[in-house]
């Protein structure tokens, strides 16, 4: 494989797909830095919490990578342990978010592993695609120190694709990277099991270091500078979050005129916070007023709800 000249500095925030021209398999390396950057300024998460938010959000961008769909792929983690719910989303706009709920009371070692912050659970995957009324969802239960170790378990029970999965996260950046299988391989066949075993071999020898700090050219270097490696096309991903004060609006409206008013009594005005950026909207009497629309008895916007 020829190396290529790869500053990360101009590489994070992006997603770089390569294949073996001698093997019956592709790959995908992650790398958020401002993406990751704008989850973590917005809530302060203890470390452990922050580790694999951080793997889950590279992750996603590797999974929504791989089906191709316009929509968006949702990585959900609900658990009965310090960590109550995990959530990353992928849009086919390359765009991501990402929060976590837990329980602030509970004091949680930095290196605690999935396990630890969460106990037992479920880890959904959901792939919406626009125009279907039913999207795809498989779920994996909690029970594996890492995310990437469940996702691997996933692709085994549901997608029966050879897949490895490396995650790793800090303060600063997250990254990721896959290999997998072609589904048009014959997997069986003594030479493309002889190709997937050495290249899994080849690519569990990175480390966490590695990913979060050598770019795309650099790292696939390193790790298959023997084999018929080739980069293919680089996608650039970013935070963005599509809550607004008119969705917020929507979700009021849901919430039926008289517990709107309740809470205008209660509280002086009705605050909904979004989970994903932390943005606060606040709404007073001629707000709720305005949303009810009281003179025609109906909600003013439209029926699109924010999540």
């Amino acid at each position: 494989m020829k190396q290529a000249n790869d500053d990360l500095s101009f590489q994070s925030d992006n997603l770089q797909r390569f294949i073996f021209d001698n093997a019956e398999i592709r790959g995908e390396w992650v790398h958020l830095h401002d993406a990751w950057q704008q989850v973590t300024s917005r809530r302060e998460y203890p470390v452990a919490i922050q580790n694999v938010l951080g793997q889950m959000m590279a992750a996603a961008g590797l999974l929504a990578a791989t089906v191709k769909i316009k929509g968006r792929l949702v990585l959900q983690l609900k658990s009965t342990g310090p960590v109550s719910l995990m959530m990353v989303e992928c849009t086919s706009d390359n765009t991501l978010r990402a929060f976590a709920q837990w329980d602030e009371q509970q004091s949680l070692n930095d290196e605690a592993n999935l396990t630890e912050i969460t106990g037992e659970g479920t880890l959904a995957i959901t792939i919406e695609v626009e125009g279907s009324k039913q999207p795809y969802q498989g779920i994996v239960s909690l029970g594996a120190d890492s995310i990437a170790q469940l996702l691997e378990t996933y692709f085994n029970q549901s997608e029966q694709l050879g897949t490895r999965v490396w995650l790793a996260a800090n303060t600063v950046s997250a990254a990721g990277l896959l290999i997998q299988q072609l589904p048009s391989a014959d997997h069986h066949s003594e030479s493309e099991e002889e190709h997937w075993s050495r290249i899994s071999q080849l690519s569990a020898t990175v480390t966490e270091s590695e990913l979060l700090d050598l770019g795309a050219g650099t790292l696939l270097h390193r790790l298959f500078h023997e084999e018929e490696c080739r980069l293919l096309s680089a996608t650039s991903l970013e935070f963005s979050c599509n809550c607004s004060r008119e969705r917020v609006a929507n979700t009021i409206s849901l919430l039926g005129e008289d517990d709107a008013l309740q809470l205008l009594e209660e509280q002086g005005s009705v605050e909904v916070a979004c989970e994903f950026c932390n943005e606060h909207y606040y709404f007073d009497q001629a707000d709720v007023a305005l949303i009810f629309n009281q003179t025609s008895g109906c909600p003013i916007f439209s029926s699109d709800t924010i999540h």
